[in-house]
């Protein structure tokens, strides 16, 4: 029977294929926070772009001589960016700290990375920062989705209805999770 070396091994395991396959690429500190056990693709794809600066904001489209509109759909006072919407702006700084009761207690209004790190301040146990990380996620999904209805299909959310949806999006996905 031949026996296969793959990086010196003689029974190599997955694990060591995908470290292999993603040596070349840099580590960011930030993805423990979208990319954990419990975490939602749909939610972490989007709190993923935000982190990258792959959402289309304002500032981006500019840059790429797209003019649709300039300052933030919620406040209507700054120009819209990454930094600004996630969570500079007070409209979505109040709807962040209605599912993160802490966020009150910061001097300063923190931006995305500094919500998360946040959560991993927390003196909690390990399944309910999963489950403020995913509230962190499903903030950054629901707000995107309300600054385009904002903006492309004429619906205003207010703060209460937009933390209600994630509220209710949290329960849906958190149904099945053991002692929660």
């Amino acid at each position: 029977m031949d026996n296969h070396f793959w990086l010196g091994k003689q029974n190599p395991k997955f694990a060591d294929f995908r470290n292999q396959f993603y040596s070349n690429l840099e580590v960011v500190e930030w993805h423990k926070f979208i990319w954990h056990k419990k975490a939602s693709l749909r939610y972490s794809v989007y709190a993923w772009l935000a982190f990258k600066g792959g959402l289309k904001t304002a500032d981006v489209l500019a840059m790429r001589g797209i003019t649709d509109h300039f300052n933030c759909c919620f406040c209507h006072g700054e120009k819209e960016t990454v930094s600004h919407l996630f969570f500079d702006c007070n409209f979505t700084f109040n709807v962040i700290k209605s599912l993160l009761p802490w966020m009150d207690s910061h001097l300063l209004k923190p931006n995305l990375y500094q919500v998360y790190d946040s959560i991993y301040e927390q003196k909690i146990n390990k399944q309910l920062k999963h489950y403020y990380l995913l509230s962190a996620s499903a903030t950054i999904y629901h707000l995107w989705r309300a600054r385009n209805d904002r903006l492309y299909g004429g619906i205003i959310d207010s703060q209460e209805t937009i933390s209600v949806k994630i509220r209710k999006a949290l329960i849906l996905k958190t149904h099945g999770w053991k002692r929660y």
